[in-house]
């Protein structure tokens, strides 16, 4: 009679499993550029999709090349989400398509104030220089969030209509979180109107903008300084007296050494590209608060 009892209890626990592993693989699936847009759609739908990143944490979004797995996964997408000036959406937007031309696109960056080139605020009235062609790093600001979760929500209503309640929820969730990040940086522009960053690859340009901040770059037009543009950058980060230099994981870090150890300013590795987009931003913010 044991035996009959155990063996009912592991067919039972093998249909369980089955069963659930069937649920897992029946989601949905929907192909982002970065991992901070998996977070995005998390806030909203929960773990409701099964998201497909192909630009790792950690790799030039500029050039990096898809592998094989990714494209297989996204030839099973129902949808792409584009953040929307990606060098990698625009380089391979056709291969991508024709691995899935059932695939519907949707591009994040609708109705957003799009900064063409590098962004250096260079005097007190904060006015700019723009050079090359658009900055892509909406991601990093969320005044821009907002407006690219909003479009999220849209996107995410028509293909899913069956989730309104929960797309809704949470949206408003999201942007009440939002609106808070927002007003604490409004209030550090307050207390610090002046206030200064250096970077090395220039990814927060957006959120310069949107509070007044000078963010002062080593990288020059996308590519590495030269001696002279070095030269000049230490001499700038000693006039703003810069303490901290921050640095993007997926770039050369060697320049940025250079200039600190020539003004005595620590260094601090950032990751515009992490899947925990709140976290990352939440420490990056704390940063700027105590520099």
């Amino acid at each position: 009679m044991k035996n009959i009892l155990l063996a009912i209890l592991i067919a039972l626990t093998a249909l369980s499993a089955c069963n659930t592993k069937t649920k897992i693989d029946n989601k949905p699936i929907v192909t982002v550029s970065i991992a901070p847009q998996k977070y995005f759609i998390e806030r909203l739908m929960g773990d409701s999709l099964d998201v497909n990143i192909m630009i790792p944490q950690g790799s030039d979004h500029a050039s990096y090349a898809p592998t094989a797995a990714q494209i297989k996964r996204l030839s099973k997408s129902i949808a792409y989400f584009k953040m929307g000036h990606l060098g990698f959406e625009a380089g391979w937007n056709d291969k991508l398509n024709a691995a899935n031309q059932n695939m519907k696109w949707f591009d994040l960056s609708d109705g957003i104030d799009i900064i063409q080139g590098e962004h250096h605020h260079h005097d007190h009235d904060h006015d700019h220089i723009c050079t090359g062609g658009v900055d892509p790093h909406t991601w990093t600001s969320p005044k821009e969030v907002k407006i690219l979760t909003r479009n999220l929500k849209k996107h995410l209503l028509a293909l899913f209509p069956e989730y309104k309640d929960l797309v809704s929820s949470n949206y408003e969730i999201f942007i009440g979180e939002l609106d808070e990040m927002d007003e604490r940086l409004n209030k550090l522009q307050t207390r610090n109107p002046d206030l200064t960053f250096m970077i090395f690859h220039p990814a927060y340009t957006y959120l310069a903008r949107a509070y007044n901040f000078e963010q002062i770059t080593i990288e020059f037009e996308g590519k590495t300084p030269t001696p002279g543009k070095l030269k000049s950058t230490i001499e700038l980060a000693r006039e703003k007296q810069i303490k901290t230099i921050y640095i993007q994981q997926e770039f050369d870090q060697s320049n940025a050494k250079v200039i600190s150890e020539e003004i005595g300013a620590n260094t601090v590795q950032v990751n515009p590209l992490s899947e925990n987009w709140m976290a990352e931003m939440e420490r990056f913010i704390s940063h700027l608060e105590n520099q």
